[in-house]
């Protein structure tokens, strides 16, 4: 049992790296889109910006979540 878990501990801190990584890069482009003077173009980047933190929430949540099954 102990495999496992490691494994899962394993996929869970990769899957937190690489939303985090990809949630850094979002962010910086919605951030730069956010600076623009085209209204449409400063609308998507509130939206991008919604949706990236709605994902780090739930990659949040689900690592707290996995912890919290470990941990039972």
């Amino acid at each position: 049992m102990s495999k496992v878990t490691t494994i899962l501990q394993y996929i869970i801190t990769a899957i937190g790296t690489i939303s985090g990584l990809y949630a850094t890069v979002k962010l910086g482009i919605y951030g730069m889109a956010h600076m623009e003077k085209n209204p449409q173009k400063v609308e998507q980047a509130r939206d991008g910006l919604k949706n990236v933190a709605i994902g780090l929430l739930i990659t949040i949540a689900a690592a707290a979540i996995i912890s919290w099954l470990k941990a039972a």
